[in-house]
């Protein structure tokens, strides 16, 4: 299990969706891509989360559409990935952040940024 942060972009189309993923898989620089995805949300997703540049904020269990939520568990951290489709529509998303999840020796987890 991890804790990531997710960012998406949810878009009506396939082709809309391809045409948005292979323009931010060009950029090099993370904190553009960043930047440039978060421009893309607000201008174009389909979600509310497009008011926070399509951060979903960290994904819990069972809260997202399953397609999205498998992928996104399985995606590496800061790089953009080819749309999932949902019921939603067609999610180009991307992890911004992950958190090490630690045995603290007690009842509990130890969080530890790993941005």
């Amino acid at each position: 299990m991890r804790s990531i942060r997710v960012s998406h972009i949810v878009l009506t189309t396939k082709e809309l969706a391809d045409v948005l993923y292979d323009h931010l898989k060009t950029y090099e620089d993370k904190q553009l891509l960043f930047k440039a995805f978060a421009n893309l949300a607000k201008k174009y997703s389909a979600c509310g989360s497009r008011t926070k540049g399509g951060d979903l904020g960290f994904l819990e269990f069972n809260t997202a559409a399953p397609e999205m939520e498998k992928a996104a568990m399985e995606a590496p951290v800061g790089i953009v990935q080819p749309p999932v489709q949902t019921k939603f529509g067609y999610h180009v998303f991307m992890i911004t952040e992950e958190e090490a999840l630690g045995d603290t020796g007690m009842d509990g987890i130890h969080v530890t940024s790993l941005r």
